[in-house]
């Protein structure tokens, strides 16, 4: 299996401009970047922030780009917490421009297998997966990921103090209020864990 790329323009539209190829990039494992110079030599720094330096190193972080070419580096991904979420930086003309791209690192092994007819729920030779067997949904989907816990704690608080709140004071505008609340937490909680 390749190794997935991420591309990222310099000067494609004015001198030194940065332009990464996507909004986003997801990667479960080591990855490549692909920096292509559509204008003058250029250098460009690169860098991970502190969420993402938890897993990803770069080798070189500064790159010399020539004139109209490309070159290519690689991010290597340690073993670690899963998913892993961050940007990596990249600034060229001794930091006149930048851009950041948010990248978040899976588990390989979090991935549905799909098979040639693209059947999610299935592995390679057509065996069922526990996520086929369930009607299509993983189970382990529901158990929220180490960067979910403290919001769904912040709900349970929300949660707490919304029910304190109508206990001590016996009013149907508290009431009222608190049910918006209510409801605002859930939808909240529904959303977080699609």
């Amino acid at each position: 299996m390749a190794p997935e790329t991420l591309v990222v323009d310099i000067s494609r539209e004015e001198l030194h401009s940065v332009e990464p190829a996507v909004d986003a990039f997801e990667a479960r494992g080591p990855f490549d970047v692909e920096v292509r110079n559509h204008g003058r030599a250029v250098h460009v720094h690169c860098n991970v922030d502190d969420a993402l330096s938890r897993v990803a190193t770069l080798t070189e972080t500064n790159h010399f780009v020539e004139t109209e070419s490309s070159t290519t580096f690689r991010v290597e991904v340690a073993d670690g917490p899963r998913p892993v979420s961050g940007a990596l930086r990249f600034v060229a003309a001794y930091g006149a421009e930048e851009a950041g791209v948010p990248v978040t690192i899976r588990d390989p092994a979090a991935t549905p297998a799909v098979d040639q007819a693209g059947v999610p729920g299935t592995e390679e030779g057509g065996t069922e997966t526990a996520a086929g067997r369930a009607g299509g949904m993983d189970p382990s989907a529901l158990a929220p990921g180490r960067d979910d816990a403290p919001l769904l704690a912040l709900a349970g608080v929300a949660l707490l103090v919304a029910m304190l709140a109508v206990v001590l004071a016996n009013s149907a505008v508290v009431l009222l209020g608190v049910g918006a609340v209510l409801v605002g937490i859930l939808v909240a909680v529904v959303v977080l864990l699609r």
